[in-house]
């Protein structure tokens, strides 16, 4: 049932109140429990009742005013050179597409409808995606997704304006403010580049009971928010009464914001100009689809690693030239045991592990910054989605290899042992692993983390790959070995 603004006074204290305790929210319309666990929240756009009067745009600045940003000038030249800047801070009055100061805006479109002339105005912002991508692949934590609400929020103060997040966005909603930020404090030259701004569906004045301003001061009460699956209840009712049209449904994979048009929204696509800060009502695939497909393979490259290696060492104790006992952790098969103890088996897992640290790299916004996506051959460093796959496909075979190496070793079927500098850095590559395979859990749609957990398993993440980097080249260079022969 929709929320009027007494009743979400009574759901939003209860759902801010029972998340502040870990507890699922709760919330309550007109009077009745609608106590499903998580309740998210979502809102319909009814289009046709929409005048393009602007006082849901108006509402916004006047609610969020406070939270825009305010630059420090000069700002940092930037490099390499040619690094371009965003600054809106002369251009808060502009009201026609999305700006860090403007996070809302109308949209008007001219259609046709049973061959009369149409203009629909359309409130634009964020849809707040069930499974955003935007949080979901933002290396820092800066951008999440609050699970008691469905609202997907940047936190200004963690968020270096790396612009991930709108790269990743199918809508490219999230807009950049260069001289302000955490990025001024760190090395504002060679990183960063500002802050994200979009709507949060006015996320400080929930935790008060209040309703999002857009939704508050319409007069033709164009939005109707309430908890998502009555909410989307309403909009297929709606949808099939009217013979009316949906967006937000399944696009991205599911939002939480619907659209109802008495047109196609193709046609709303053709006749709009989408561009910077205007996003489209194009069809958009689910861009996180392959998060699931790609767990499961990270999940069972263990498997294989042990299943391979139990494969193999049965093969070698069942050849025509192995009828003899086999000394305790001796191979008899030369080949084979170089190939294990430092050959193939060594340079296929420092190969895997530099590819793994360079797409790993790839995942923070360097390669177009930096020209590597202009080098030939790594075009596809450019493009977010292809290097996660492709770091994903890595870590599965380093895993695989890893516990191939490790089977192997248990069994006796290797000759010699790792060295001290060798568990080192087995010690250091098993924090990797583990953070790495935490950050690959919070892809999935059933999985959220804290936005601070999300900050520190990165932290970690990176840290600690950059430091086995750094011990692996050290060790090299003093000559010292993981591995230790026995004589």
């Amino acid at each position: 049932m929709a929320l009027t603004r007494r009743n979400f006074l009574v759901g939003a204290a209860s759902a801010a109140g029972i998340a502040a305790a870990g507890l699922d929210a709760r919330a309550e319309t007109n009077g009745a429990s609608a106590s499903a666990q998580h309740a998210e929240y979502a809102t319909l756009l009814d289009i046709e009742k929409c005048i393009g009067c602007g006082q849901c745009v108006e509402g916004c600045r006047e609610r969020n005013g406070s939270r825009y940003p305010e630059v420090k000038k000069p700002l940092p030249v930037m490099f390499p050179p040619g690094t371009k800047d965003e600054d809106w801070s002369g251009k808060r009055d502009v009201d026609d597409r999305l700006t860090p100061y403007n996070w809302l805006y109308i949209e008007s479109v001219a259609v046709q409808k049973d061959g009369a002339p149409l203009e629909l105005h359309i409130p634009r912002r964020c849809l707040h995606c069930t499974n955003p991508p935007c949080a979901n692949l933002c290396p820092w934590g800066a951008a999440s997704r609050q699970p008691e609400t469905g609202t997907v929020s940047i936190d200004s103060q963690t968020c270096l304006g790396g612009a991930k997040c709108r790269t990743v966005c199918p809508w490219h909603i999230p807009q950049r403010q260069s001289g302000v930020g955490l990025y001024l404090d760190l090395m504002p030259r060679f990183a960063g580049n500002g802050i994200m701004y979009k709507c949060d569906r006015c996320a400080d004045s929930f935790t008060h009971g209040q309703l999002p301003a857009c939704v508050e001061v319409c007069p033709q009460q164009v939005q109707t928010i309430g908890p998502r699956d009555e909410i989307l209840a309403q909009a297929r009712k709606l949808a099939q009464e009217r013979g009316a049209y949906l967006y937000g449904v399944t696009e991205n994979g599911g939002t939480n914001t619907f659209y109802l048009s008495p047109v196609p929204f193709s046609e709303l696509a053709a006749q709009a100009k989408p561009g910077p800060g205007k996003p489209t009502f194009a069809p958009v695939a689910d861009s996180m689809a392959q998060a699931g497909n790609l767990t499961r393979m990270l999940m069972t490259a263990p498997l294989v690693g042990v299943a391979g290696a139990l494969v193999s060492a049965a093969r070698q104790g069942q050849g025509p030239n192995h009828t003899q006992a086999r000394p305790q952790g001796a191979l008899h098969d030369p080949k084979t045991e170089a190939a294990l103890s430092g050959g193939l088996l060594k340079k296929l897992w420092v190969t895997v592990a530099l590819l793994l640290g360079f797409t790993g790299m790839m995942q923070l916004p360097v390669a177009s910054r930096y020209g590597i996506a202009k080098v030939p051959g790594l075009t596809w460093t450019g493009d977010f989605y292809t290097t996660l796959n492709v770091h994903y496909i890595l870590a599965a075979l380093l895993l695989a290899l890893g516990l191939y190496w490790l089977t192997l070793q248990v069994r006796g079927r290797l000759r010699g042992r790792l060295a001290y500098w060798g568990k080192v850095r087995l010690a250091v590559l098993g924090v990797v692993v583990l953070s790495g395979m935490a950050r690959v859990a919070k892809n999935l749609p059933s999985i959220t983390f804290s936005p601070g957990m999300t900050t520190f398993i990165d932290l970690v993440h990176l840290g600690f790959a950059v430091l086995l980097g750094v011990l692996c080249l050290w060790l090299w260079v003093t000559g010292r070995g993981a591995w230790r022969e026995d004589g």
